[in-house]
């Protein structure tokens, strides 16, 4: 088995690859990795390892991995058997159109707009700040009517769990934070529920010291 190191922020996005790890069974050391400062920036000793300065990063041998999905798909390769990636090539597709929608679309165009305003502009203005905020919960709030007229089964792709509900699981937990009201997303709000249940799930929640939804 490869050494692999995790570095992870508690209730980020980095929650999904690390419940991913604990579906594979991979061995792994995490390390966890706290903001620090008024504008919450992580240690310089993790900026070395990750100049882009976000989590999660995986290191596999050193080979050095970063953003979400690529992370994911790295995670998930190592336990083929799993299916995380889907059963077939056009599944296997969905789950990386899922994955990329959920990374791009809903965690940077309306997630971080929302937590994360001064990010999106230079002004200090609360003003500005605001309406920044606002676009951000209108993006999630679109987001979340799209997530829930494509959902059709159980799961978010074929019959199966995959990485795709992973990625579904953080966008409904960070609803949940946005006091956004998930429950009037009947099959998004099943899916998250069914993800919550998974023993990984449940593994993670409490290694990272973060509270379950449901």
């Amino acid at each position: 088995m490869p050494n692999i190191k995790f570095f992870y922020a508690p209730d980020a996005c980095s929650i999904i690859p690390h419940i991913l790890l604990h579906e594979t069974r991979t061995t792994f050391e995490p390390i966890r990795i706290e903001m620090e400062g008024s504008d919450e920036s992580f240690p310089e000793t993790f900026r070395k390892i990750n100049p882009k300065s976000r989590v999660p990063v995986i290191v596999i041998d050193n080979e050095v991995i970063t953003e979400v999905p690529a992370v994911s798909t790295m995670i998930s390769s190592l336990a083929p058997e799993a299916h995380l990636l889907g059963q077939t090539p056009i599944e296997t597709v969905r789950v990386h159109e899922w994955m990329n929608y959920v990374a791009g679309t809903v965690h940077a165009g309306g997630i971080s707009h929302f937590f994360r305003p001064g990010r999106w502009t230079v002004s200090t203005e609360e003003k500005d700040l605001e309406m920044i905020k606002r676009r951000g919960l209108e993006i999630m709030r679109n987001c979340f009517v799209l997530i829930e007229e494509k959902l059709v089964g159980g799961y978010a792709v074929g019959e199966g769990f995959t990485a795709a509900d992973v990625f579904l699981y953080f966008a409904y937990r960070i609803g949940v934070r946005a006091e956004i009201e998930m429950p009037v997303y009947a099959k998004f709000t099943e899916l998250a529920r069914r993800v919550e249940g998974r023993k990984s799930v449940q593994t993670v929640l409490s290694s990272e010291k973060i509270h379950s939804i449901f």
